[in-house]
């Protein structure tokens, strides 16, 4: 022991203030490095199950939109009068060729459907946009049977018989008069235009990919994974799949991933879960299509965000022990140096946790490993930061008025009664225009037209309800409640002709010809609030007042001389403006009720 003191006393200061600081600062600095780094794994692995988790609601949301756009295309199909005339008269070669018209125009402006057909109540197809289908029976397929029930349906992802060509289809039932369903409206969405969705969202980083009820992958960025199965099928249901030809495949097999399978299939809400795959830890986030029976699930590997933080630490670490002994002196210097980063990464990495994107960002100020690992973290918090735009963005995909109304909890599942008025604008031959543009041209025109249209709506309070192909539906006195909602609505149909009216300037200027279009307007009471699930829901009004705009709308092709056509009930709250002239033009039918509706219609008095 004396030889030792001795030595030690001996040994220049520099050598025992190294030692003494590898002692005393060294080891404490390594030792709290380890704890920060560890801390800020876990914070990352907490903030990247959340995003798996939001990443997977977002798409999920995404994909129940397109359905529910694509099962209200079905139902307005099946409500055209070409389809009703072509059911009625199945051997007439204009019957047919109208309803063919109208489906080969339906295809063209929307370039995600595969094809539209039209089939009498046996399953026969009498008129398709694939002209191999007609004279084709599909009374086996499962949306033959539910919509030649009256009931509209949306299938799952199905190998198409003819084609080969998987797809989904939408089916709804076309009545006669009397409502009962004499034929069937079937829509095919490609595939691809739901895989697109999923890609999109999953913005080329984790593997996203959609099951249905069943467990099986209906798609996945891996055409191997596609129409195998989460967990093993039973043999009763591997023999309905196999019957109904869903997938053109005899026998569904599976990936084996049990735990996974066991969280996913039938969820209600999202969630998410770690689990083993092929000897490899892996993270999935997944969440429920609220307009079908998918489930949509995001997954990664665990080392894909954890390797590089753990062999960074080590590369630290390292480096900490390997300076100290050599240079005892910058020890010290070189231990804050390195620890003091690693703490700012915590800090930064609990600042991702709170959602404080702005202090998030962690200063590189180094070539090192630690500033290597700054920039990592920088990295990974635009990804972040976008992910959360995303997220912010499509949160804005609601009218400001709900949003308002969701935000402070006063709009829940359900509806009121309200007052309100109705506004129906469609567009004249705009079946014969789209004709004559390329699809691109098409949606140009729409949204040149529509924003002219919306900005009239908007400036008089109106809530924009919905956009059906080139018509508009625009409600005043929902969400929120409105004076003078009769008044609100005229005015702007009037405000809606006035930007007609150089909107049309614009496109002679051009060489275009002009278009014209027609409104109604009808007040009464509604079923107002949000309809759907508790998972996805969307606001919306329903009742009388809506059908007849709709029909007052139609009937203004019978009055050349008033666009704007209203009902009794906007008229006497109208009645007495002096800038307006209202003209009464009796009592006439409309489709859908059997009382007559009182038509009036509208100009400016000094016009």
């Amino acid at each position: 022991m004396k030889n030792i003191l001795h030595k030690l006393n001996s040994l220049p200061i520099a050598a025992k203030l190294g030692m003494a600081i590898l002692a005393t600062s060294l080891l404490p600095m390594i030792g709290t490095a380890y704890y920060n780094l560890n801390g800020s794994l876990a914070a990352v692995n907490r903030t990247e199950v959340r995003n798996l988790e939001q990443l997977a609601t977002n798409i999920a949301g995404q994909v129940s939109q397109i359905i529910v756009d694509y099962r209200n295309l079905a139902s307005y199909v099946a409500n055209q009068d070409e389809l009703a005339q072509l059911l009625a008269n199945p051997g007439k070669t204009a019957a047919r060729e109208d309803a063919l018209g109208k489906f080969n125009t339906l295809v063209a402006t929307h370039p995600d459907v595969e094809l539209l057909m039209a089939m009498d109540a046996e399953g026969n197809v009498l008129t398709s946009s694939d002209p191999e289908l007609v004279g084709k029976n599909f009374k086996f397929r499962d949306y033959f049977r539910e919509a030649i029930q009256g009931r509209s349906y949306a299938t799952s992802i199905i190998v198409g018989a003819v084609a080969g060509n998987a797809g989904m289809f939408f089916a709804a039932p076309v009545r006669l008069p009397n409502g009962v369903a004499k034929g069937v409206a079937v829509i095919k969405l490609k595939s691809e235009a739901i895989g697109q969705i999923v890609e999109r969202g999953a913005r080329g980083g984790p593997s996203a990919f959609i099951i249905d009820s069943d467990g099986v992958i209906i798609y996945h960025r891996d055409r191997n994974q596609r129409y195998r199965s989460l967990t093993p099928l039973s043999d009763a249901l591997q023999k309905r799949i196999a019957e109904d030809k869903r997938f053109r495949l005899e026998r569904i097999e599976t990936v084996g991933l049990d735990s996974l399978g066991k969280a996913m299939i039938g969820a209600r809400e999202a969630g998410s879960l770690r689990y083993s795959a092929h000897g490899e830890r892996e993270i999935a986030g997944f969440a429920p299509v609220a307009a079908h029976t998918w489930v949509v699930g995001v997954n990664e590997p665990e080392e894909v965000f954890a390797a590089p933080l753990r062999e960074l630490f080590m590369n630290t670490a390292t480096s900490l022990i390997a300076v100290g002994i050599g240079v005892v002196i910058l020890a010290g210097i070189l231990a804050r140096q390195l620890v003091r980063p690693l703490t700012t990464l915590t800090t930064c990495a609990e600042a991702v946790e709170r959602g404080d994107y702005a202090n998030a960002v962690a200063k590189v100020d180094s070539n090192d490993e630690v500033g290597r690992l700054a920039t990592t973290f920088n990295g990974m918090l635009v990804g972040i930061r976008d992910r959360e735009k995303v997220r912010d963005v499509f949160g804005r995909m609601v009218s400001p008025e709900v949003r308002e109304k969701l935000l402070a909890g006063t709009l829940s599942l359900g509806g009121e009664t309200a007052r309100v008025s109705v506004l129906f604008s469609d567009i004249r031959g705009f079946s014969t225009l789209s004709e004559q543009m390329s699809a691109q041209e098409v949606v140009a025109f729409l949204n040149e037209y529509l924003t002219e249209m919306s900005l009239a709506a908007r400036n008089w309070g109106g809530y924009i309800n919905n956009f059906i192909g080139d018509a508009i539906v625009v409600i005043f006195g929902a969400p929120m409640a409105q004076p003078d909602i009769e008044w609100r609505a005229v005015a702007a149909s009037l405000e809606m002709r006035d930007r007609l009216r150089a909107f049309n300037l614009r496109r002679q200027s051009q060489g275009l010809p002009p278009i014209h279009n027609g409104v109604g307007i009808s007040t009464g009471e509604v079923v107002a609030g949000q309809m759907g699930s508790l998972d996805r829901f969307l606001y919306t009004v329903i009742g009388d007042a809506v059908n007849v705009a709709a029909r007052l709308e139609s009937l203004t092709k019978d009055f050349p001389d008033y666009p704007i056509l209203i009902n009794k009930a906007t008229y006497e709250a109208v009645a007495n403006r002096p800038e307006l002239k209202v003209a009464s033009l009796g009592p006439h039918e409309v489709k859908g009720r059997m009382e007559k509706v009182e038509v009036y219609g509208v100009a400016y008095s000094d016009r």
